[in-house]
């Protein structure tokens, strides 16, 4: 077996091992749950932006309906090819990073690392978000950019770029980091800067494609409007300036989250003589998605994912440097006696960790979700105030158009997205729900006198959430 096939087995099985107690509970995050409940929505003919709405490009629902026909209704499937798409981006990272020039050894540890900093903590990758599929499309693009294509070369890893794009419009900066990086090492290089402008609009066309196939369907069904709106002017209403202190603690926190790691990427990046340009690529790629994770000015964990890539990218050449540039107190790690039974260790200690959050806790939600399907009748409707994963595990659809808790509850989102919270609630009240499910305490005031007039509570699952039944 050749290196390239070791690394591709080992890297594509490791993630499920370390990420498979995680593939149990039926919700780890409000996000995964919503991309659930839309792609199951679509999947039934409903259209994106239109029947059912949500902040997010089209693309990772699309994905989750595509899955759909192959995994059905199963949560623990979606986990897999979550565990398996991240499997994959290892993958490609490795190729990318021996494509300029890096030792098996340090595509290798990159691939692991980027596998390791997923895996770790529920908000930085364990649950999948947006960035575990679209950091896929840009692990694939970075592996023909980084191998020095001809001209269509460079409009496939644009193409692979735009995919990603209509995952989640942050890709835009990946693809701002690639082209300035081709334009830097013309003017440094004294090389040709139109034949590196060329290359990067040719890149550029590629990645406008998937996107402009988006915009053309929209029109087609006449409703483009409705995706403009709810694609960029809604964004726009956001505020996106925080203090100074918010953007640093912001940026910290990662580094001090994964503090082993950001040692192996300041060593890497410190060393002037890495192979190829991948100093050079690494600092410009690292500071454009670092721009992309903290301009938002949202302290969310999985932001930083997309910064995983090229952090990975640097830090895996730390296993490539000879040893008189490794501090001798860190010489240990790379001590294969040493490093492999440690790691062993740390496997052990995570799995046990995973057991603690994700099988020995009590799964409400899927236990509401039982007791609700198991009495529910053909054409009747349930509503829940924020478990959403309850209308997937039911096979019902919601009730409102605005799937996210977080959208019908918070009063930013209701201005920014111009919610008609009257007409959506007179929506809810007239299907008529057979159910209603409501955290515990129960505080919801909109609801309170409807709730108290035409239903009962049967069933307080775990003090988690209360079921509420409509009165015979």
């Amino acid at each position: 077996m050749t290196q390239q096939q070791k690394a591709f087995l080992i890297l594509l099985l490791l993630p499920v091992v370390v990420r498979l107690l995680s593939f149990f509970p039926s919700v780890i995050d409000h996000d995964e749950s919503t991309y659930l409940v839309i792609a199951d929505a679509i999947s039934k003919g409903h259209t994106y932006q239109v029947d059912y709405i949500d902040t997010k490009p089209i693309g990772i629902f699309l994905i989750f309906a595509a899955l759909k026909p192959l995994l059905g209704h199963s949560i623990f499937g979606y986990r897999l090819v979550a565990a398996l798409t991240l499997g994959l981006t290892s993958f490609f990272l490795y190729r990318a990073k021996r494509s300029m020039g890096s030792t098996h050894a340090a595509g290798l540890a990159a691939g692991i690392l980027y596998i390791l900093l997923n895996s770790i903590y529920t908000r930085y990758g364990v649950s999948p978000n947006t960035e575990t599929y679209f950091n896929l499309f840009t692990a694939l693009s970075l592996w023909i950019f980084l191998s020095k294509p001809p001209v269509w070369g460079y409009f496939l890893a644009g193409i692979g770029l735009g995919a990603g794009f209509v995952i989640k419009y942050v890709v835009l900066f990946d693809g701002l980091a690639w082209g300035l990086f081709l334009v830097v090492l013309a003017l440094t290089r004294e090389g040709n800067v139109v034949k590196a402008l060329a290359r990067a609009f040719v890149m550029a066309i590629g990645a406008a494609l998937p996107f402009a196939l988006v915009i053309s369907w929209y029109l087609k069904q006449g409703h483009f409007d409705t995706f403009w709106f709810h694609s960029f002017t809604v964004a726009g209403r956001y505020p996106s300036s925080r203090g100074l202190g918010h953007y640093l603690g912001f940026f910290f926190q990662f580094f001090a989250r994964f503090l082993p790691a950001t040692l192996l990427y300041v060593i890497a990046l410190r060393q002037k003589e890495l192979p190829g340009d991948t100093r050079l690529f690494g600092i410009i790629w690292s500071i454009a998605t670092l721009c992309s994770v903290l301009i938002p000015g949202n302290a969310f964990g999985h932001y930083y994912i997309q910064f995983m890539l090229p952090f990975s990218f640097l830090a895996g050449e730390f296993f490539s440097l000879p040893a008189q540039q490794t501090p001798s107190w860190l010489r240990w790690a790379r001590r294969p006696r040493i490093g492999y039974p440690l790691l062993g260790l740390l496997l052990i200690g995570h799995l046990l960790l995973q057991k603690k959050d994700y099988l020995d806790r009590p799964d409400n939600v899927r236990a509401a979700a039982a007791y609700i399907d198991a009495r529910l009748q053909p054409g009747e409707a349930i509503y829940t105030q924020e478990d959403q994963a309850i209308y997937y595990l039911t096979d019902r659809l919601p009730l409102t158009r605005y799937v996210h808790p977080s959208l019908f509850w918070l009063d930013k989102h209701i201005e920014a997205m111009e919610i008609p919270l009257d007409n959506e609630i007179r929506k809810i009240t007239a299907a008529n729900p057979r159910f209603m499910v409501f955290r515990v305490p129960v505080e919801d005031e909109r609801f309170a006198a409807y709730r108290t007039k035409y239903y009962e509570p049967v069933a307080d699952i775990g003090g988690y959430v209360q079921i509420f039944e409509r009165k015979k």
